[in-house]
């Protein structure tokens, strides 16, 4: 586990992979609060809810921001 002064920073508006169910989804940080991400998926048609709260460990930034 990294330490937290390790941690890659995350805004909204980037691109990010958020490890769900053993599974990497790709998304996009509408907001952050207190040690989660608040992530909008990018694929709709998996018919998951819009947004989902992520804890900030099972986020990681991906190159490129929308």
């Amino acid at each position: 586990m990294t330490r937290s002064d390790e941690r890659p920073k995350i805004e909204p508006g980037m691109k990010v992979s958020v490890r769900r169910s053993n599974q990497n989804r790709i998304g996009v940080v509408t907001r952050l609060e207190g040690g989660y991400v608040i992530v909008r998926w990018i694929n709709t048609e998996l018919r998951d809810v819009d947004e989902y709260y992520a804890s900030r460990d099972d986020v990681m930034p991906l190159a490129g921001w929308l």
